[in-house]
């Protein structure tokens, strides 16, 4: 069997059509649709039905494409670690929190740059869940986010604990969220329900018997800022989003835990794939920028 038909197969799967993915591998439309005939003649299975107007896998397709996601990954191992003290090429997709992107990513990614020149970074802003589910699907090659679990199918770097606060504007008061079985008439302002900061303080409150008022929910840090500034409602944040603002006035503190309650920080890849010259510069540069490993 010719390897590449099965890399034409993955990049058919990926990229959604027979023409983008002949785009993609630099090769006329004619190329892919003969690999994939080659492959559904060698296999003797057809791989592919067309839906509408879309080109989709058959249910015998779908059985197959773990093995080669198994295949494509030895081939790229057996790459990489030819060329592990090469400079690092080609492409690189990181996937991470926004709130870990827009404070603690920027230096890293200067510094990536730096490094790490010739490789084109791809770079996603996504849930934590959706980046550890990106990991496990071979979707991105490192994810930057929140631990949401003892996921033994990841390889994790620690890059410490953070504390998370409740914040109100300086004008807030007469509420006391660590006192149990009561109704607080307020607006919590936070992020969408997956947040894992959001699912902290919702469950702490259900643990205390405490409701609220309504939620809003909006997807930028900066704009939750702004309304709890505004006296709009109050939000649980990682400390380091709201550090300027708490030094400043603008935004207060409320007593919410006898310890503050941390979320930890990891950069993370699938255990079974193997780690590039360039997935190795970009967590030298993590350890770097934000400390070593814990």
């Amino acid at each position: 069997m010719d390897l590449r038909r099965f890399i034409t197969l993955k990049t058919v799967v990926e990229e959604g059509s027979f023409l983008r993915a002949s785009q993609k591998l630099c090769c006329t439309q004619s190329t892919v649709t003969f690999h994939i005939q080659q492959l559904e003649q060698e296999l003797s299975m057809q791989l592919f039905e067309k839906i509408g107007r879309r080109m989709c896998l058959t249910a015998a397709g779908k059985n197959i494409l773990p093995h080669v996601y198994e295949l494509t990954n030895v081939i790229s191992s057996i790459r990489q670690a030819a060329q592990l003290d090469a400079e690092p090429t080609g492409e690189l997709r990181v996937a991470t929190g926004e709130t870990l992107l827009a404070y603690k990513m920027p230096q890293v990614l200067q510094r990536f740059k730096q490094r790490a020149p010739q490789v084109k970074l791809s770079l996603q802003s996504l849930n934590c869940y959706v980046i550890r589910d990106a990991l496990l699907d071979d979707k991105v090659d490192l994810g930057v986010f929140y631990r949401v679990g003892n996921d033994q199918a990841l390889t994790m770097r620690h890059f410490g604990e953070q504390p998370l606060v409740l914040v109100a504007s300086p004008e807030f008061h007469g509420y006391d969220f660590t006192r149990h079985d009561q109704h607080i008439p307020v607006s919590f302002v936070i992020n969408e329900p997956q947040c894992i900061f959001r699912q902290i303080f919702e469950s702490t409150l259900r643990q205390r018997a405490i409701t609220m008022g309504n939620t809003i929910e909006l997807w930028s840090i900066e704009s939750i800022k702004q309304c709890v500034a505004g006296n709009l409602g109050v939000s649980f944040l990682p400390r380091f989003t709201v550090k300027r603002e708490l030094a400043s006035g603008e935004l207060q503190e409320l007593p919410f835990s006898p310890t503050p309650m941390k979320i930890s920080a990891l950069c993370a890849h699938h255990a079974g794939k193997a780690v590039s010259p360039a997935m190795q510069v970009f967590m030298e540069c993590m350890a770097e920028m934000l400390g070593k490993e814990e």
